[in-house]
């Protein structure tokens, strides 16, 4: 997915989009599910979680709301984004004001009903519900408050993305699984003893998302020619279109690449992949247990082998690339 950006209303499906790149940037920045879930509630009813919208679709009126909590007047914001080097509609920028400044210029004040500091509410295990009220009341203070709306919208917002964070945590513990093992020469390159110690190309992926919790072994270790109905049976998603395999361009932490009935390798981060490629006789059966060239089962740079197929499981992505962004502009 990627940002919407317009002074228009919003569309569901356009503010899940806009959702996910919220909890990609906060859960980068260690905030909890339940305080995005929170903010998401507020944001929901003062922009659409547009960082493009004017209050009352007024495009260019300083003197009102502006952006994705509303910035009120909008100079608020735009007169530090300005001076800053960011667009004003850049939400990387919005997002770095809200996290890093709202307690310092005296956005967020503490109110009695809600005693707690900025830290404790991005850190907090409350309620989305109760997080939406502590945002409207100690940030917001919105002259329509329409609290209830918020509460639930938070709540909302929380069961969306509550399936991308637990994703998140099956990804890495699968690219830590397949990382630890290229590290560990006592684990080589087999097609006949592919279930450890040692794997080959395919069974290396297959286990580690099945040791992260995924049904990716369905009663056996699949090869590369039955890989891609298996893990979209066990929820993964086919992102080829969205990926230039000619350089990587779009992969995220924990993409699968694959070619059926040939080679399948994991996208790590950082231009990286890991797979099992051939043991030292430079073949696909016999040789010693274990990885004797340290390059039987490695981590390398991206390649396209040519690759087919890219599939990703919800959660991929979490740390976002700093100032760069992928936007749909609708004009206003």
């Amino acid at each position: 997915m990627s940002w919407t950006i317009s002074n228009n209303y919003l569309t569901e499906d356009q503010m899940q989009g806009n959702a996910l790149e919220v909890w990609k940037y906060f859960s980068g920045k260690g905030w909890t599910l339940n305080a995005i879930g929170g903010i998401l509630g507020n944001m929901e009813k003062e922009s659409n979680i547009n960082p493009g919208l004017w209050q009352s679709l007024k495009y260019g009126n300083y003197s009102g709301g502006y952006g994705l909590v509303q910035w009120t007047p909008a100079t608020n914001y735009t007169d530090w984004a300005k001076s800053n080097g960011y667009d004003i509609t850049d939400p990387n920028g919005q997002l770095y004001w809200i996290d890093a400044l709202s307690a310092s210029t005296g956005q967020w004040i503490a109110t009695s009903a809600y005693k707690m500091t900025w830290e404790q509410f991005k850190s907090s295990s409350e309620s989305p519900e109760y997080l939406a009220s502590a945002f409207l009341k100690n940030f917001e203070r919105a002259g329509v408050e329409v609290e209830s709306e918020r509460r639930s919208c938070a709540r909302k917002w929380y069961d969306y993305l509550e399936k991308y964070a637990e994703g998140s945590k099956i990804i890495d513990n699968a690219v830590s699984w397949a990382v630890n093992i290229a590290n560990d020469d006592s684990h080589g390159y087999d097609q006949t003893h592919r279930d450890g110690p040692d794997y080959d190309c395919s069974s290396l992926i297959c286990w580690a998302y099945s040791n992260a919790g995924l049904n990716t072994r369905p009663g056996y270790t699949p090869a590369t020619g039955s890989m891609y109905d298996v893990f979209i049976d066990a929820g993964f998603e086919d992102v080829t279109s969205q990926i230039n395999l000619s350089n990587g361009s779009g992969l995220v932490k924990g993409d699968v690449l694959l070619k059926p009935g040939s080679h399948t390798e994991m996208y790590i981060g950082n231009s990286q992949l890991v797979g099992a490629s051939q043991n030292e006789n430079g073949g696909v059966t016999g040789g010693q247990t274990g990885d004797q060239t340290g390059e039987e089962i490695h981590v390398h740079g991206y390649y396209n082998f040519p690759w087919q197929y890219v599939l990703r499981y919800p959660g991929g992505g979490v740390a976002p690339v700093q100032g760069l962004y992928i936007v749909k502009w609708i004009p206003g």
